[in-house]
């Protein structure tokens, strides 16, 4: 069971920034070299998630159905449209020793690299279905191809919607249906017109509204919006609760629960 407190009486200081200006390695990073003690929140479309840290060690997380902390950092790092939020003061521990940052991103980054270039081949909201032609060459199917196969039947589906008919990992299901189609078993059409914004990472359970620019605020007071920043110079300082998109009427994160992973 996670335990979460916060460490000090003084209000918990906070960095808020866009995931289109720095990348959640870049704030993992950061806060690791300066042996941060806190909360970090990331919030995107589909995503709601949180890490924590511990003397800038991964102390816990909490994202989706994630179970370990390297598959939730993962999670988290597949967003690249949304906005992180740092309170530092929050404490909350898996149970488990403590999990150097280098180690989890050396571990994920190459999922992420992957994962990505996926998406740009089969985009989560393209249709797929059967091929109406027959491949030329004789074609050994596998059985994780042939269930695929199944699931998408004569009428076709949204990969998105295939690939919560298999469950798992999204991206071997994205593999499969990558491979299917190299194989000329399977079209990959785009999205009708006006389908919507699939969501920017491997879990899509929520919508998380994040429309809006928060840019994030340097030391001097200048903003970065133009992504020019350099997360260096951001400022760990109090957001103003007017400005926190997160933080509703009534809310107090220090006594917020999470169930966290291991």
């Amino acid at each position: 069971m996670s335990q979460i407190q916060s460490t000090g009486e003084a209000p918990a200081a906070s960095l808020v920034g866009s995931l289109g200006n720095f990348t959640l390695s870049d704030v993992l990073t950061l806060l690791a070299r300066t042996n941060q003690t806190g909360e970090l929140q990331v919030v995107g479309s589909g995503v709601d998630g949180r890490v924590w840290l511990d003397d800038g060690e991964l102390s816990n997380a909490h994202v989706g159905a994630a179970t370990t902390i390297g598959q939730a950092v993962f999670e988290l790092a597949c967003v690249s449209e949304g906005w992180f939020y740092f309170t530092a003061g929050l404490v909350s521990s898996s149970g488990q020793p403590k999990v150097p940052v280098d180690a989890v991103l050396d571990e994920v980054s190459p999922q992420v690299d992957e994962w990505r270039s996926l998406r740009a081949v089969v985009p989560l909201d393209s249709d797929v279905s059967l091929s109406p032609t027959p491949p030329a060459d004789d074609v050994q199917i596998k059985g994780d191809q042939w269930r695929v196969l199944t699931i998408i039947g004569t009428g076709g589906h949204s990969v998105k919607a295939v690939l919560d008919a298999i469950g798992g990992d999204q991206i071997t299901g994205l593999r499969t249906i990558r491979d299917l189609s190299d194989a000329g078993l399977v079209i990959i059409a785009d999205a009708p017109e006006g389908s919507g914004h699939d969501g920017s990472g491997p879990s899509d359970a929520g919508q998380t509204n994040t429309t809006g620019e928060v840019p994030v605020t340097a030391s001097n007071g200048s903003s970065s919006a133009d992504g020019s920043g350099n997360l260096a110079e951001v400022a760990i300082m109090p957001p103003p609760l007017s400005s926190d998109p997160w933080t509703g009427p009534g809310t107090d994160k220090a006594s917020s629960e999470s169930d966290g992973v291991a």
